[in-house]
């Protein structure tokens, strides 16, 4: 299964560079983890058999999702607790600004409206429980509803503050089955599928 990897160096845009050194920069946890998210998403829109170019995109899409995230206090971001009710609104308002951020800092081109996109609506669930707009079912662009699966699938993965890491299989058992904060009604069964026959290639490239 291919793996496409964002080569920061020589971008095809410079806009995607411009983000890559403001989010590498700033906050290099959120950077690793939008990598992770990147990676996790171009293996299952292969899986998906989505053409090349699409793949490519939504690996891009993944590694500037959490973008908005930059305008967020650390503080709140990685705070070890549970978070206030105010906290909770300025995290969820990061899927608005990480999509403001991405348009104001290039005029807007094809690719640079499908990353907007994403950042926009990686949290929408199919069931319509996202934000910022509760849509609901194929109202979420496919490449939003892949990334909104993958972000989840990596932040369990991930060792984060106030959690350990997971492993790839209690993982895949919570989007199947569900645990205290989702549902397996949230995700797009196709991208699940995805997810799942995609688990030689994410255990291969995600160590546990």
């Amino acid at each position: 299964m291919p793996y496409f990897k964002i080569p920061p160096s020589e971008p095809a845009e410079g806009w995607i560079a411009a983000l890559w050194n403001e989010q590498i920069g700033h906050d290099p946890a959120l950077h690793d983890h939008s990598s992770h998210v990147g990676l996790i998403a171009g293996v299952v829109a292969g899986a998906m058999g989505l053409p090349e170019a699409d793949v490519i995109r939504i690996q891009i899409a993944g590694q500037f999702h959490d973008i908005g995230k930059l305008n967020v206090p650390h503080a709140v971001l990685y705070a070890p607790r549970r978070l206030t009710a105010q906290e909770l609104t300025l995290v969820r308002e990061h899927s608005v600004m990480g999509e403001r951020r991405i348009r104001q800092i290039s005029a807007d081109t094809p690719l640079l409206g499908f990353v907007a996109d994403v950042a926009l609506h990686h949290h929408e669930r199919y069931d319509g429980s996202g934000y910022p707009n509760g849509l609901v079912g194929d109202a979420v662009s496919l490449p939003s509803r892949i990334v909104a699966a993958c972000d989840v699938y990596s932040a369990l993965w991930e060792r984060r503050p106030y959690k350990p890491a997971l492993p790839h299989a209690e993982v895949m058992r919570r989007l199947l089955e569900g645990d205290d904060r989702m549902t397996p009604a949230m995700f797009d069964p196709a991208v699940i599928a995805a997810i799942r026959a995609s688990q030689p290639e994410l255990r291969r490239l995600l160590p546990e």
